[in-house]
């Protein structure tokens, strides 16, 4: 009983085409035999016994094309495949048909009637080799279409898990990125001033605990990756005030989206380690809202002699929008200032 609840429900909608198909097949012939009204004869059973043939044909296909699919080394194009599948349905359909005839006929004496002369047979096997082409094309083509979307289906759930495990892989290496360069300000604040430090380390602990918390995450709240930017921003103040300044518009504040975690504190901290801010000529880091996205642009001010570093965050992060998202993170990098531009997941309109 649940195999028949399965089948049923599995195939609904291909069995409620056939349903259809089968009158519409009859009424149609109907129509062909009668010349008028007055002619037209139509037996309300007819076409359930040829959707219950529509059905015989597609339990029939698919058993054999389960079959040979399972018992078969043969390395062959899906056209052949599907060919033959075709052609060994057709055939053992149309013996089956006559050895089932043949006991019928037996049965109720009906012998003479039903294979009485080479004429009838010769009729009813193309008869039935005609509504095999027709209800075993449209099984071969629905068994393709199932076949196709589940392999479509273990493509995307492939790489799905493959995405998944490269950003939690590129993740793991921002983490201690953020981790290490911090401990860096630390350890420098420590030798200058120890109140700034322990400040500092009290910030530290609490963007530290976001960051536990959300390194296993693909996307965060735009809303949530903001407020640790500039909880971060607030961090790097206590040994940088007056030489670094962010703006974040309030039209980015207002957006309703998702993107991965600390991609804006990233950048916010690579405008920072990369450019000598002073108090007379200060970095000013903005951030902006712009079309399907946000602009993260601040001035630049190199440092004489620090040598230039890998980017492996920035590459990351890079990797991370290309794997989540299918909008490319634009960069515009010249002389007078750095500028990127983020996509959003999910963007919605302003409140």
């Amino acid at each position: 009983m649940k195999i028949k609840t399965n089948f049923l429900r599995e195939n609904k909608e291909f069995l409620i085409f056939l349903f259809f198909f089968s009158w519409l097949f009859i009424l149609k012939n109907q129509f062909g035999i009668s010349n008028s009204w007055e002619n037209f004869t139509f037996h309300t059973d007819a076409p359930f016994w040829f959707f219950l043939q529509a059905i015989f044909i597609f339990l029939w296909v698919s058993f054999i094309k389960k079959r040979i699919a399972n018992n078969s080394t043969l390395q062959a194009s899906l056209l052949r495949k599907y060919l033959l599948f075709f052609s060994i349905g057709l055939f053992s359909y149309i013996v089956l048909r006559n050895i089932f005839g043949l006991l019928i006929s037996l049965l109720f004496d009906t012998y003479s009637r039903n294979f009485g002369s080479l004429y009838l047979l010769i009729y009813k096997n193309i008869g039935s080799a005609i509504d095999f082409m027709i209800f075993g094309s449209f099984s071969l083509v629905y068994l393709y279409f199932k076949e196709n979307r589940k392999f479509q289906k273990q493509v995307n759930d492939y790489e799905i898990s493959r995405v998944k495990s490269e950003v939690i892989q590129l993740r793991t290496q921002l983490n201690p990125h953020f981790l290490f360069n911090n401990l860096n300000v630390l350890d420098y604040l420590i030798e200058e001033d120890k109140n700034k430090a322990s400040v500092f380390l009290n910030h530290f602990s609490e963007l530290y605990r976001y960051s536990l918390v959300n390194s296993d995450k693909e996307i965060v709240l735009l809303q949530d990756e903001l407020a640790f930017s500039e909880g971060y921003f607030e961090l790097m103040k206590v040994k940088y005030d007056g030489y670094y300044f962010l703006k974040i518009d309030e039209e980015v504040k207002a957006l309703k989206a998702e993107l991965p975690p600390f991609c804006i504190q990233v950048l916010v901290e690579n405008a920072i380690t990369h450019n000598r801010g002073t108090s007379k000529k200060p970095i000013y880091i903005n951030i902006k809202a712009i079309e399907n996205g946000i602009k993260i642009i601040n001035n630049k001010i190199a440092f004489k002699n620090k040598p230039k570093g890998n980017g492996v965050a920035l590459k990351n992060m890079i990797k991370q929008f290309k794997l989540l998202t299918k909008e490319p993170i634009l960069i515009e990098d010249n002389t007078e200032c750095f500028e990127i531009k983020i996509p959003l997941i999910n963007l919605n309109n302003y409140d």
